[in-house]
């Protein structure tokens, strides 16, 4: 441990301290707000961005400016800038974003960008501050739009203690009131119905509503759950089903359906890269078409699109060159940059640590000289640089030595092969996500293995010794004990109908308080809002008891899921446990962190 009374040197060299100079931005980062982000990088292209969302939101202002395309090299920040797309969108609830990264092996664009805007909607709305899914919040704003009378019979729903037949009987009138309102004139009746059924909060018909989203076929049991609804199943249905969410965005909230998508290149092989690039456009374009409201900003390699960008047709390459024009991102950072991305990045740091950054000194313990190095250098070369610098000071236990030692080559310049093959799991990864078409386990024995699973694998991805994990499954039951954390988990996902979640919540209660441990209550949608209820009041007493309540959406279920199989699949590959630790697939979910005691890491 070093020997300097400085405060900030002793966080700066500690083993212990998270790392913050993780230069990659991956798919699980982009769902989470960005305390590193510096908006001063890049600053031109979210001046238009902002532009562009205003515009979006006036309804006289003109449709045009509605797709931008990234280009950039390899590391000049295009997935950071998709981030704090959505962040700026949801921090301050101006509209919905989707985020998709474009795989290399599918051929249904239409379906593929469907499934993707479901589940980004499927997510959190904004992590820390609007926990409730982004399919909840709007269900919730289209609920609000009613008159008292239904809006009471709403609240009736959401108590979580009505029949199946009840259910339908003020979902159905519910929409009947809605429809009859001309700012909702244009909007799909069958999907308002849809929606309105989340705020039964009732796990069994969250499911049956994403299938009917993704336009798959649903049985006599599905249709049960919503009413008979008929689902989607023509050819082009996906294209329309995201029309139709947009369209209902716009007019509930005036908002627009933001649509990143990153890595195009991922659509490149020698043998159709031409064919797929062109459909991949030209889904894009038929949504601007579709959706008057929706933005599109599309991020690629720039030598990649030069490559391909003749085989578009004259009017879809119109449409992305000159609607605006493409923005090239800068790659060499100036030196106020520089700075700025390190002190960003020192004061998350030293404040975990329970320390002050320097405010005369902002990039301190960094020598001076190293930060004057990294001037011209891409975002990602001078993080790596700090990343490298600072894991030889934590090797060493105190500050070391700049420059090292003659011979020694830059961090950015080594390991080139190794990032490639991490790369290749990522992409491997999104594809084998995306594509996988296993749908979620209902029964809660099932949901509990998954769970069980995650809950060691994500303790491991957070450096916990895997001797020190356990995670016992006994029915709907999670026992789990890790270095962080001690709880028994029960996933809670009857109806409030007749006691049968209260019954639950209380079995939970009791068989932790038997064992010694917290408990933690799992749901896979959010639990009942009424206050005078059976089941308020059971919750709030387990609250009061130290119980912790935890939603578990189906976007996160289907991750936990998809990393096992993955896991089994990719788990041998040497370059498995680096992208690992720098994609964090599981600790990158909300869930997991919170019942592991992980915090922002």
């Amino acid at each position: 441990m070093t020997d300097d009374p400085d405060p900030r040197v002793a966080a700066f060299c500690s083993p212990r301290a998270a790392d913050p100079f993780h230069a990659v931005a991956t798919a699980s980062d982009v769902w989470r707000p960005d305390p590193f982000d510096v908006a001063a990088v890049h600053g031109r292209v979210r001046a238009w961005f902002d532009r562009a969302v205003e515009r979006a939101r006036d309804p006289s202002g003109p449709p045009a400016g509605r797709m931008l395309l990234l280009l950039g090299e390899s590391g000049s920040g295009k997935t950071h800038l998709l981030r704090a797309f959505r962040n700026r969108v949801h921090g301050a609830g101006l509209g919905y974003c989707a985020y998709m990264q474009m795989t290399s092996y599918t051929g249904d664009y239409p379906r593929y960008a469907l499934n993707n805007v479901v589940e980004s909607l499927d997510r959190p709305y904004y992590e820390g501050q609007a926990p409730e899914s982004g399919l909840r919040r709007l269900s919730d704003r289209l609920a609000a739009m009613l008159a008292p009378e239904p809006a009471r019979a709403v609240e009736r729903l959401r108590e979580g203690e009505l029949g199946q037949a009840a259910i339908d009987a003020i979902v159905a009138e519910v929409a009947d009131a809605l429809i009859r309102d001309e700012r909702l004139a244009r909007v799909d009746v069958d999907l308002m119905q849809a929606l309105l059924y989340l705020q039964a909060g009732d796990p069994a018909i969250h499911a049956r509503l994403l299938k009917y989203l993704r336009c798959e076929d649903l049985n006599a049991r599905d249709r049960r759950y919503l009413g008979n609804l008929d689902p989607s199943t023509y050819t082009d249905a996906p294209s329309r089903m995201i029309a139709r969410i947009g369209g209902l965005i716009h007019a509930v909230e005036g908002a627009p359906l933001v649509v990143c998508v990153d890595q195009l290149e991922d659509v490149f092989d020698l043998d159709q890269a031409a064919a797929k690039f062109r459909r991949a456009m030209a889904t894009l374009g038929d949504l601007l078409s579709r959706v008057p409201s929706a933005i599109v900003v599309v991020s690629c390699l720039e030598n990649f699109y030069d490559e391909l960008k003749p085989m578009l047709t004259r009017s879809t390459r119109d449409r992305v060159e000159n609607d605006p024009r493409p923005a090239v991102l800068e790659t060499p950072c100036a030196p106020e940059e520089v700075r700025a991305l390190i002190a960003r990045r020192l004061d998350y740091l030293f404040r975990s640590a329970g320390v002050e950054p320097r405010p005369d000194d902002p990039t301190f313990p960094i020598p001076e000289a190293l930060t004057a190095a990294l001037v011209g250098l891409r975002a990602r070369d001078v993080l790596q640089e700090c990343q490298a610098y600072r894991e030889r000071c934590v090797e060493e236990g105190k500050m070391a030595a700049h420059p090292p030692e003659a011979g020694s080559a830059p961090a950015a310049a080594r390991g080139d092969e190794a990032r490639r093959a991490v790369d290749e799991i990522e992409r491997a990864w999104d594809d084998f996500r995306s594509t996988r078409a296993e749908p979620v386990p209902t029964e809660k024995r099932e949901l509990a293995k998954v769970l069980a699973a995650a809950l060691r694998e994500a303790s491991i991805e957070a450096g916990d010794d895997p001797a020190s994990i356990q995670a016992r499954v006994e029915g709907r039951y999670v026992s789990f004990e890790g270095p962080r954390s001690r709880f028994t988990a029960g996933v809670c996902n009857r109806a409030a109908q007749g006691g049968a979640l209260a019954k639950q919540v209380e079995e939970l209660a009791a068989l932790a308080a038997a064992e010694g441990r917290r408990a933690v209550a799992v749901r896979s949608t959010p639990f009942p809002v009424g206050k005078s209820s059976k089941v308020a009041k059971v919750l709030a007493a387990f609250e009061a008891g130290g119980g912790l309540r935890v939603v578990v959406e189906d976007s996160d279920w289907r991750a936990m899921a998809a990393f096992a199989a993955f896991r089994d699949r990719r788990g041998d590959d040497p370059a498995f446990e680096a992208w690992r630790k720098r994609a964090r697939p599981l600790t990158g979910l909300g869930p997991l962190r919170t019942m592991l005691d992980l915090g922002a890491m």
